[in-house]
């Protein structure tokens, strides 16, 4: 099922987000959730069971019912506000969705403490620029395989020395044509400083090594150790017993996973780059601020979300006055880091007495929930 589908069976529809938050910026996005209806049977399938649809750009998201049931019952945020949406933020509804409100209170228990209050707090401490990939830019140059590549050389020409005093300090080769520094015996040097191309050459596995793989000069008649972008992988290639000694140049090492580590990097941070929204990330790249000032406003918001369910039972969706100034100022790095996280942790402190306190069940109710769902899906 594609999100097109889905809205074609939607039960309820909202704006969600910064603009339902009342924290929205001229540059924000527009978020959209909805919960669409699928007959019960499709719970059964064997085959992939799709619970949720989202746009290319997670900025519209669906839950199936019995998804949303799922996750609101856990307490997840995203998920109890649908339940309590300012009236002009909803886009579509139902007596369906009608009924559902009807019993939201069954939804909310003291698990907040630990989705709302818990999260936030732990967003916050990663929330620090050095973790971000807006402070860890990747080269506009793709990763190259033989950049992941060492060499061990070996040579059958002699090695000069040249003393200092008593003792050696360098040691050259010299052929016929030239005379060049001589590498440590078996250390590896990174590919580039081999004067090599391995394309001039062809390779065999090194028996009981992993990563190994000794190469052979084969000139303009080489094979070449890669073939081409599509794999990550060394070809290797059945030497003659001839060519075994005169041809043997040395022993290649291949980082392979760490190549396809930094090529991952790579292409998330280029995607990241390519879909982002830019005037997000414009202090963190001019280095105003060195921590991403939305992700902290929103996990503060999460708190005093977390604060208002065990307080009066439900969460604030939309926010005003002073709770709204604050999280402006966080939003704009009003604020420093240190003082952000001091009032995080204090606030996760009042949330845990709070929770010792408040009339609220530990969970939420499972049974009648699922019995409601039931009735939902006119099972009964």
């Amino acid at each position: 099922m594609n999100i097109e589908q889905a809205q074609e069976k939607l039960i309820f529809e909202c704006i969600a987000g910064s603009r339902a938050y009342g924290t929205a910026t001229p540059e924000s996005d527009t978020d959209k959730r909805g919960v669409f209806e699928v007959p019960a049977s499709r719970y059964f399938r064997l085959n992939a069971n799709v619970t949720q649809v989202s746009d290319s750009t997670n900025d519209t998201t669906y839950y199936t019912l019995y998804r949303f049931f799922q996750l609101a019952a856990d307490a997840n945020p995203n998920i109890l506000e649908m339940l309590y949406m300012p009236q002009d933020c909803v886009l579509r509804t139902s007596p369906t969705w009608e009924r559902v409100l009807e019993n939201r209170q069954l939804f909310i228990s003291k698990r907040v403490l630990f989705t709302y209050g818990g999260y936030a707090v732990s967003q916050i401490k990663r929330a620090k620029g050095q973790n971000k990939l807006v402070n860890n830019p990747m080269p506009e140059e793709k990763p190259v395989k033989e950049d992941f590549c060492w060499i061990l050389k070996f040579s059958s020409q002699p090695v000069e020395r040249y003393y200092r005093g008593n003792e050696p300090f360098e040691y050259y080769v010299t052929t016929e044509n030239m005379t060049y520094p001589s590498e440590m015996p078996f250390r590896p040097i990174p590919l580039k400083e081999a004067r090599i191309k391995l394309r001039d050459y062809n390779c065999s596995a090194v028996e009981h090594a992993v990563d190994m793989y000794r190469l052979y000069h084969y000139g303009n008649s080489a094979e070449g150790v890669f073939r081409g972008d599509a794999t990550a992988d060394i070809v290797c290639t059945s030497i003659p017993i001839e060519d075994e000694y005169g041809l043997f140049s040395g022993v290649l090492i291949y980082h392979k996973d760490a190549y396809e580590r930094e090529l991952k990097l790579w292409k998330q941070y280029w995607d990241w780059k390519k879909n982002r929204n830019e005037q997000r990330w414009v202090d963190q790249e001019n280095r105003v601020v060195d921590y991403d000032s939305k992700n902290m406003m929103h996990c503060v918001r999460l708190l005093y979300e977390g604060e208002h369910i065990l307080k009066y039972g439900h969460p604030k969706v939309r926010f005003e006055g002073e709770q709204l100034q604050r999280l402006k100022d966080i939003r704009f790095a009003r604020l420093p880091y240190e003082e952000v996280l001091a009032e995080a942790e204090e606030r996760l402190a009042q949330l845990d007495e709070q929770r010792k306190t408040c009339s609220l069940p530990a969970t939420a109710d499972m049974d009648t929930l699922s019995d409601l769902l039931i009735e939902l899906h006119n099972l009964k």
